[in-house]
């Protein structure tokens, strides 16, 4: 969406909340019919930028988070270099806060160097990456445009999943398993990880499917349904996920749970995997999540999210796997 000059990248609308103006991922009417836990993770900014041209020295962001535990980090690029150490990151707290982002001096010589390397970004299009807690958007002060279409990725990778897909404990967005095969394949992201609540949705499907912003996806089931759903409720809810995907023309790919330690009932994680192997067989090309990532010394402490190394073993195996799929 756009407002203000600045394009809100995967962001579909600005909610008003109690506690501000929320920033959120999916459509009124798609979040009508999400189940109950969706309802909260919607908003749980995962690879949400600011983005927008400058025609000022500086501009200034007033921004808030949710209070959390962990250090709340946007971070800043122009294009797809970090800023420097005055302009690299800001650290958000639940105060309304203004951050000021300074326009790089050298910015014709990153120019110079990005039509050099065939860069998917102009560094004119400063990006705001949000951390991915929930964020709270109160204005902009300063001369700010819409960065033109030319001047971002020409093709987009849309992911959905879990918190593993959201990149919980990844902690910096630019270390997440799809922005990381975004940036291998040149492309944009769509980062639609639900944490703690991606359960196939059929509204969410649809939704995704009826987009025309994306050119090629991947799609991780299981991890969170656990608890919730029996197999069989599982795999009736994977069939009807999956189905709007693989009559789509478009190359789509499924997976399943990484390495994950479930003591409760790893018979049920078994099953879960088998249904997504069967379900997707003859419909979508399937890669198991155990050749994603099997080492559990590459999972937090948890034993259930990826470490940045983790992300990045998954991103090279998933890579490769989309790699056969995807038209160069």
């Amino acid at each position: 969406m756009e407002k203000s000059g600045i394009l809100f990248h995967n962001v579909e609308r600005i909610r008003e909340t109690s506690a501000g103006p929320l920033l959120d991922r999916v459509p009124e009417t798609v979040f009508a019919q999400l189940d109950e836990p969706a309802t909260h993770t919607s908003s749980d900014a995962s690879g949400v930028e600011l983005r927008f041209v400058m025609n000022a020295p500086t501009v200034t962001l007033m921004l808030a988070v949710e209070k959390a535990a962990e250090a709340q980090v946007a971070y800043i690029r122009y294009g797809t270099f970090p800023g420097t150490w005055s302009a690299s990151s800001r650290i958000l707290t639940p105060q309304k806060a203004t951050i000021t982002i300074p326009r790089p001096v050298n910015l014709f010589r990153l120019q110079a160097l990005a039509r050099q390397q065939h860069l998917a970004f102009d560094p004119a299009v400063v990006r705001v990456c949000l951390p991915y807690c929930r964020n709270y958007f109160y204005g902009v002060s300063g001369d700010v445009a819409v960065p033109a279409p030319t001047q971002m990725p020409q093709r987009t990778y849309l992911a959905y999943g879990s918190s593993i897909t959201h990149g919980s404990l990844a902690l910096n967005p630019f270390a997440t398993y799809p922005q990381l095969i975004a940036d291998r394949f040149n492309a944009d992201l769509l980062n639609f990880g639900f944490p703690g609540s991606a359960w196939l949705e059929p509204s969410v499907a649809d939704y995704l499917v009826g987009r025309d912003d994306w050119q090629f996806a991947s799609i991780e089931m299981g991890i969170n349904m656990l608890g919730a759903f029996s197999p069989e409720a599982f795999r009736q809810r994977v069939r009807r996920f999956i189905a709007p995907f693989a009559q789509d023309s478009r190359p789509v790919v499924a997976t399943d749970m990484v390495v994950t330690d479930y003591p409760e009932d790893p018979a049920k994680v078994a099953a879960f995997r088998r249904i997504v192997r069967e379900e997707t067989t003859g419909k979508l090309p399937y890669i198991s999540g155990l050749d994603l990532l099997a080492d559990m010394t590459a999972l937090s402490s948890d034993l259930l999210h990826p470490t940045a190394q983790g992300m990045a073993q998954i991103a090279a195996h998933l890579g490769d796997f989309l790699a056969s799929q995807v038209p160069a």
